[in-house]
């Protein structure tokens, strides 16, 4: 549960954005923490023309993460891949998390895998990922 929370850290980059078509998309995330199966997290979300990028899909706003104090990366890797990674430290109310993400992507959708560990004063969890996500239509 501890990364679920953790997941939405996971959002937009500094660098030029990698486009997508503008719309409602569904993206979902199927995770394993500490060896667990947590139950799939479909999730719907409309980007608008502006704002319509893999990374505003995928990790916190960039205002989100410069407040927090997270690094991130993003770079691509070939014709229609990207890699991802963000780190940001602990907080008095978030923990801190490290995450990568390996995507193949089209300006229709996306899927890849993932990593992710979670660091708090309670808990401490790593974990694997799979992503897929796929725009439906227009808002």
């Amino acid at each position: 549960m501890l990364l679920l929370a953790a997941l939405p850290i996971l959002a937009p980059i500094v660098h030029a954005e990698t486009a997508i078509q503008a719309g409602q998309w569904e993206k979902t995330e199927k995770v394993t923490l500490n060896g667990r199966a947590l139950p799939p997290r479909p999730q719907k979300i409309c980007l608008e023309p502006g704002e319509a990028s893999l990374e505003r899909l995928l990790l916190i706003t960039a205002d989100e993460a410069t407040a927090r104090g997270c690094d991130r990366n993003v770079s691509a890797t070939g014709p229609g891949q990207v890699k991802m990674s963000m780190t940001c430290p602990a907080t008095d109310a978030e923990p801190a998390v490290s995450t990568t993400m390996d995507l193949k992507f089209t300006p229709t959708g996306y899927e890849g895998a993932g990593t992710v560990e979670v660091m708090s004063k309670e808990h401490e969890g790593k974990g694997t990922s799979q992503l897929s996500g796929q725009r439906l239509g227009d808002c």
